[in-house]
């Protein structure tokens, strides 16, 4: 059963109208909030499963890439033999080219990882000093 002004006429018809306002955007809101909570929560759980699947497919690719790279040296050894070089001498060389670029790429790596340590807005922050009449 719905109230209506007429069945209230203790309350003047401009307050009823405001209340039915006030309700029926609360109502909007309720429901705004409803419906962006669970937009939110299926996003969350698409970027969950795309993550797990890149994941996934990053661990698969680099199979393949260490699988053709295994093959590489083989077939680079296999032309160092052919060419009379005996296989301890091919072998230990290079390993030492792979170490030395290996070595070359952490270090690089390295070097950009310290980016992601926001540096000059580490030192904004630090800089900023409280006004002298703030108090805890």
């Amino acid at each position: 059963m719905s109230i209506t002004v007429h069945d209230r006429p203790e309350v003047a018809p401009a307050a009823a109208d405001i209340a039915t306002l006030a309700s029926s955007w609360a109502s909007a809101a309720s429901a705004r909030v409803r419906l962006t909570t669970d937009l939110v929560l299926a996003e969350a759980k698409l970027a969950f499963i795309s993550l797990s699947l890149m994941m996934f497919l990053a661990m698969l690719a680099a199979a393949f890439v260490l699988a053709a790279w295994t093959l590489a040296i083989a077939g680079l050894c296999y032309g160092v033999a052919q060419l009379g070089i005996p296989l301890w001498i091919s072998l230990p060389s290079l390993v030492v080219l792979h170490a030395v670029a290996a070595n070359r790429i952490w270090r690089m790596v390295s070097r950009i990882s310290q980016t992601l340590d926001f540096p000059m807005t580490r030192q904004q922050f630090a800089a900023f000093e409280y006004p002298q009449d703030h108090v805890d």
